[in-house]
């Protein structure tokens, strides 16, 4: 048994040097609260938090099983609680954190010991930055209003809840209803809805709309122009602020068109990039244009109203479905010479799911580069066509009349650079 803990000493050392280490961290965090805060009597400081550490890791290292660890995590809990209790008495205000951290460094310093070295360095950070951020949380307590919450309730329903539960399988004719993909998109407006909401609300409603429109249009530019449109509609935001957002949502389309065809068929890509750099450029111009003109006052009179909406989301739900099964049928109908005709139908809903069937089709040999490249410039026009409409509609005729004109000019860059690419190259 000597031998053993001899040959084994340094790792023991090690782990009782880590678990040390944790304890200090979230005890050092410990001592310059109590410091800032003046308090002059505390229960658990940067030495305690060490020792408790050490004591996890002590114990792991030579506890025969689990008696000797639960002994001393027993012991260090009933002095913990007594601590607790004595100053509860005589403080009203006395909350448990400090006593619940310690405990928790006791169970990451014993963590350590058994060799769980990244739970325990992961773990250490974890509780100190939880300690740390008692007034940020205050604040943000604070700062929520009733509808706030019960706007955020809501969004865990219908994402945690109720998403899960939908069956991941086709449906319908041809198969083409997913339920858990569709309502995977009323999930995706409402978080849009939401990251619109904070946006405005910390950095203003003109920046914030404009951060909105590029995030968005990482996931769904058609979503996003929905979300944003509504903005306009509801008097949250003026329609110049939303249409540079959705101008710079569809110009971050055009950018993920070009990553999803890399991933299919880099050949595709080559046809097509001509269009989708010049279409880039117009609307990344266009975006930064109309946000600069922009009146920076208007910030202050935007009035932010309800921060879910979940009607919005429930008629997309149901125009995906309808298109998606549009789609569907006219690919079983025309076959592979009705490449451009569902190209156009599914550009109506959604450019991602043709923009990968063209790539992947063409990757295979089924189709050539050039019909390849030529669905997925028919599916993106059709898409910013609709999503123009979608911005009139709902977001009035101020708003639609700017998105209309950016989108033209990128349409209009997109096809001649197309077109020079198919004379020059």
């Amino acid at each position: 048994m000597l031998d053993f803990i001899e040959f084994h000493s340094a790792d023991f050392l090690i782990n009782l040097a880590v678990a040390a280490a944790v304890g200090f961290l979230i005890g050092f965090e410990r001592e310059w609260t109590h410091e800032k805060e003046e308090r002059k009597h505390t229960f658990a400081g940067a030495r305690t938090f060490t020792l408790v550490g050490f004591a996890g890791g002590l114990a792991g290292v030579i506890g025969d099983g689990h008696v000797i660890p639960a002994v001393v995590f027993l012991a260090v809990a009933a002095l913990t609680v007594a601590a607790y209790w004595f100053q509860a008495s005589v403080s009203e205000s006395r909350g448990g954190t400090t006593e619940i951290a310690v405990l928790a460094t006791f169970l990451l310093g014993l963590a350590a010991a058994q060799g769980y070295f990244l739970i325990a360095a992961v773990g250490g950070v974890f509780v100190a930055i939880m300690l740390s951020m008692k007034q940020p949380i205050k604040r943000l307590a604070d700062a929520l209003t009733v509808a706030e919450v019960h706007a955020a309730l809501r969004f865990l329903v219908i994402s945690i809840i109720v998403l899960p539960v939908l069956p991941d399988q086709e449906y319908g004719p041809y198969g083409a209803l997913n339920p858990r993909a569709i309502w995977l998109m009323v999930v995706f407006i409402s978080g849009l809805s939401f990251l619109g909401y904070w946006l405005m609300k910390n950095l203003g409603a003109e920046r914030g709309l404009l951060i909105t429109g590029v995030v968005g249009g990482l996931a769904s530019s058609t979503a996003t122009t929905i979300s944003l449109a509504s903005f306009v509609r509801d008097g949250v935001a003026k329609p110049s602020a939303v249409a540079a957002g959705i101008i710079a949502a569809n110009t971050v389309m055009v950018i993920r068109i070009g990553i999803l065809l890399a991933a299919t068929s880099r050949g595709a890509l080559l046809e097509l990039w001509p269009a989708l750099a010049a279409a880039t450029i117009i609307g990344a111009c266009a975006a930064l244009i109309v946000w600069r003109d922009v009146d920076k006052g208007e910030a202050q009179a935007v009035q932010i109203g309800n921060p879910m909406e979940i009607r919005p989301a429930l008629i997309f739900a149901g125009l995906l479905a309808i298109v998606s099964l549009a789609a569907t049928f006219a690919a079983d109908r025309f076959g592979d010479q009705g490449l451009y005709v569902v190209g156009l139908i599914s550009g109506f809903v959604d450019v991602d799911a043709m923009t990968l069937a063209a790539g992947h089709q063409a990757a295979l040999g089924d189709i050539t580069l050039g019909a390849a490249a030529a669905t997925v410039m028919i599916a993106a026009a059709a898409n910013i066509f609709t999503k123009g409409v979608i911005a009139s509609a709902i977001g009035g005729r101020r708003t639609g009349a700017v998105v209309g004109v950016s989108f033209a000019a990128m349409a209009g860059a997109a096809v001649a650079a197309f077109a020079a690419r198919l004379i020059w190259f």
